[in-house]
């Protein structure tokens, strides 16, 4: 029998039963459908759990810093650091930052001493907080020096208790800022009590914090960190040659571990109940295929009765099991494929074709391997069937 001919009969058959075949395909098409989605969405959901700080514990962030315990170094970091450390691959935001330990803060009656903090925009990507309320410092403002100050949540306690503070004026020793916004959500000591200029606004107007002592780096995926703080490293040891011994980079590994172990859980939990779905379709694929022995046990008698060997019976059966599972990848691929799509804009996540098209193909793959594994009991069971006793069945 020619290979045209075996394929028209078998998908002929399949149809003539599609009824019997309907849990069954649908259960591998969504298998096929989820391992498209994870395998394609996968690596993307991961870089944008990586922005999401309050989960990570600000996993991520690279901190460089200089330890001030030998008596004689700089001191300070320059802006040809954060121009370098910028150009590192997989570095998506580098905040340096000036600081006082306290400044006398003022707003009309009421007096506080908060720490004061000199950040440029990308600060606020290396750090839990969010936004309460109005915004945050942009780069128009560390561009332009603006007299401009965003509050942390207990100078907006202490200095201004029940009054909207956005838009009000307060004094910074003896100098006039606008409140521009107050921070929520999750934050450290340090930024609760802390209000936030213009790094450059800072430099020009308070004395004593010139000098740049802190810059955090903030790493796009928690699997690069600790590449990323080697190459910081480099950067900062080949800058200030003499005073490697001055410099330490801050990260946090154990962090790291315990996100990844997150990760990998979830991961775990949705790879095995796809792999369950799957299984379920290959028993169903095995059990609908020995249902259609069982019915055609007298048609397979009369064949065998006419002339046709074993090994094309057991292509038949193994055929139809096989398009059975490519018919129901194919439906699979095609429910992936629109998932995909309709999910990466709500999600935020980028798509990269060329892992679409190799889960695609993948997914094909297995599908049809699991026609063909669940399948071939069915076929040699019913290409060994003694064509009397098959022709006598009832």
């Amino acid at each position: 029998m020619r290979i045209d001919d075996l394929m028209t009969m078998c998908w002929r058959l399949v149809l003539r039963n599609r009824r019997r075949y309907k849990a069954v395909i649908a259960g591998i098409a969504f298998g096929t459908a989820g391992f498209i989605l994870i395998q394609t969405m996968g690596d993307s959901v991961e870089k944008k759990m990586g922005e999401h700080l309050e989960l990570l514990g600000e996993a991520t962030v690279i901190k460089a810093e200089y330890k001030n315990d030998l008596e004689f170094h700089p001191g300070e970091f320059v802006n040809s650091d954060v121009n370098n450390l910028k150009q590192l691959n997989d570095v998506i935001a580098v905040a340096p930052v000036v600081t006082l330990p306290k400044v006398e803060a003022y707003f009309q009656t009421t007096q506080w001493g908060p720490g004061l903090f000199g950040i440029n925009h990308e600060y606020w990507m290396t750090q839990t907080c969010r936004l309460q309320s109005g915004r945050l410092i942009g780069p128009s403002d560390v561009v332009g020096r603006k007299p401009v100050v965003v509050l942390g949540q207990d100078v907006v306690k202490y200095l201004f208790k029940n009054v909207d503070p956005v838009g009000q004026v307060i004094r910074l020793g003896n100098l006039s800022f606008k409140v521009i916004g107050t921070l929520g959500g999750i934050q450290h000591t340090d930024i609760r009590r802390g209000v936030f200029i213009p790094i450059t606004t800072a430099q020009s107007l308070f004395q004593g914090v010139s000098s740049i002592h802190n810059i955090y780096v903030r790493v796009s995926n928690w699997n690069d960190v600790d590449r990323v703080r080697l190459e910081v490293q480099d950067v900062l040891n080949n800058n200030h040659k003499g005073y490697e011994n001055a410099m330490r980079i801050v990260y946090f590994p154990k962090r790291i571990e315990k996100v990844k172990s997150t990760v990998y859980l979830v991961k775990l939990f949705i790879w095995a109940a796809l792999g369950v779905t799957l299984v379920l379709g290959g028993l169903g694929i095995m059990n609908v295929m020995l249902a259609a022995v069982q019915d055609r046990t007298k048609e397979i008698g009369l064949r065998k009765a006419l002339g046709a060997k074993e090994e094309l019976i057991l292509l038949q059966f193994l055929t139809e099991s096989g398009l059975i599972s490519m018919f129901a990848g194919a439906i699979g691929v095609l429910v992936g494929i629109v998932s995909v799509y309709l999910l990466k804009d709500p999600i935020g996540v980028d798509i990269s074709l060329q892992i679409l098209f190799t889960s695609v193909a993948g997914g094909l793959l297995f599908t049809m391997c699991l026609g063909i594994v669940s399948g071939l009991y069915p076929s040699v069971r019913a290409s060994r069937l003694d064509s009397v006793t098959a022709m006598r069945f009832e």
